[in-house]
C-alpha cells in the first residue's frame, strides 16, 4: 500500500518538554515520523513530507530513512504518492491549508485522514466544494493514533466511519484500507462515527472520560437510590453539559468557572454523595476545594459574556423546520466550521 504522512512531529515538545522517554518510555522519533517508520516496517511504500528539516536531529532523520521511508519537503510530491494520506500536521488552519493544497493532486480513490488536529467532519466541510465537484472519488476519514506514536500507549488507531446522522465521508473500501493499514502495523483498529472520533481520541478524551464517569455516577444514584425517572435524569444531564459547553464557548474556561461558582457547587454536589463507591465525586470535590491560586486569580478577573443556553439538537430540528433543508444544512455547517476551525 502507498502511504503519505504529513508532519514528522515536534521532537522538542515530546523529548524535552513532555519528557516522554522518561515518563512513558518508547524510543524517539515520536509522532508522525514514528508512524511513517512503523508503516514502512510493515512493508508499505511510505513518503514522509516535512518542510522543516530542523524539527529533528540528523540521527533521528537517519532512523526514518533507514526504515525505508522516503523523506520529502514538498506536500504536493507526497500527495501524488499515497493511497492513504495521514495529516500529522499543526492544529487548526495549517491542517486545512495543507489538505486544500494536496486534495487536487492525490491519486484516484485516495483517502485523506486526520489525526488530533482537526475533526474529520469539519475537515470534510472545509473541502466540500472540491469533494462535490472535482474530486468526488476522494474520501475523508481519520487515522487517529489516540496516543503519541512511539510510546507504549500507542496500540491502536481510531478510524472515522459513517457519521451518527448517516453521512458517508469515505467509502467502505477506503475505510477498509485504513483498517488494514492499522492492523498491518500491529495496531488495533477502532472504527467509530466520524463525528465522535475526536472526543474519544483527541487530548480532550480526558474531559470525555471524567464527564462520562460523572454521567454514569448520576445515572446509578438517580435510578437505584433516588428512583428518579430516566427521562428526568437525561434532561438534567443535557442541561448540565449544554450549560458548561455554552459557557466555555462564550466566556472561556475562566468565565465558566466564575459562572458555576466552585464554592456553591461543592456544597450542592456534596449532597449527592449517597454511596461509598462514588470515588469520582470524591476526587472532583477535592479538586474543586484545592483550585490553583493562579487559576483563582484568572477566574476573579474573568468576564461572563452573553450566553444563550439552548438544546443543540432541538435547535437543529427547529432550524430545519423553519428555513428548510439546504439553507438549514448550510447554517449548521457554517456554525460547525466557525466553532472548530482555528
Amino acid at each position: 500500500m502507498k502511504v503519505s504522512v504529513y508532519g514528522a512531529g515536534n521532537q522538542n515538545l515530546y523529548i524535552n518538554k513532555l519528557n516522554l522517554p522518561e515518563k512513558f518510555g518508547g524510543e524517539p522519533p515520536y509522532g508522525g515520523s514514528r508512524m511513517a517508520i512503523e508503516f514502512a516496517e510493515a512493508g508499505h511504500d511510505v513518503v514522509l513530507a516535512e518542510p522543516n528539516k530542523n524539527i529533528m536531529s540528523d540521527d533521528l532523520w537517519k532512523k526514518v530513512e533507514d526504515a525505508g521511508v522516503k523523506v520529502v519537503s514538498d506536500d504536493v510530491e507526497a500527495a501524488k504518492h499515497g493511497e492513504i494520506h495521514v495529516l500529522f500536521t499543526p492544529f487548526g488552519k495549517a491542517t486545512f491549508r495543507i489538505a486544500k493544497t494536496i486534495i487536487e493532486h492525490v491519486p484516484e480513490n485516495a483517502v485523506i485522514c486526520n489525526t488530533c488536529t482537526v475533526s474529520p467532519v469539519v475537515l470534510y466541510y472545509s473541502l466540500e466544494p472540491i469533494l462535490r465537484t472535482k474530486r468526488k472519488d476522494v474520501g475523508i476519514s481519520s487515522m487517529h493514533p489516540a496516543a503519541v506514536p512511539g510510546t507504549p500507549q500507542h496500540g491502536h488507531y481510531v478510524i472515522g466511519g459513517k457519521t451518527t446522522d448517516g453521512k458517508e465521508l469515505a467509502t467502505e473500501e477506503q475505510i477498509k484500507k485504513a483498517v488494514e493499514l492499522a492492523k498491518s502495523a500491529g495496531k488495533e483498529a477502532y472504527v467509530v462515527p466520524a463525528d465522535v472520533s475526536s472526543v474519544v481520541a483527541d487530548m480532550g478524551s480526558l474531559v470525555t472520560a471524567v464527564a462520562l464517569s460523572g454521567v454514569l455516577d448520576y445515572y446509578t444514584v438517580g435510578r437505584k437510590i433516588i428512583n428518579a425517572p430516566k427521562k428526568m435524569i437525561e434532561q438534567q444531564v443535557i442541561m448540565t453539559l449544554q450549560t458548561m459547553a455554552s459557557l466555555v464557548e462564550t466566556s472561556g474556561i475562566e468565565g465558566m468557572v466564575k459562572a458555576l461558582n466552585p464554592e456553591l457547587l461543592i456544597r450542592s454536589a456534596s449532597s449527592m454523595k449517597l454511596l461509598d463507591r462514588q470515588k469520582d465525586l470524591d476526587a472532583a470535590l477535592e479538586i474543586l476545594q484545592n483550585l490553583d491560586e493562579t487559576l483563582k486569580a484568572e477566574v476573579e478577573k474573568a468576564e461572563i459574556k452573553p450566553t444563550t443556553l439552548v438544546a443543540a439538537q432541538s435547535l437543529v430540528k427547529e432550524i430545519k423546520t423553519l428555513i428548510g433543508g439546504a439553507a438549514a444544512e448550510g447554517a449548521i455547517k457554517r456554525s460547525a466550521r466557525k466553532l472548530f476551525e482555528h
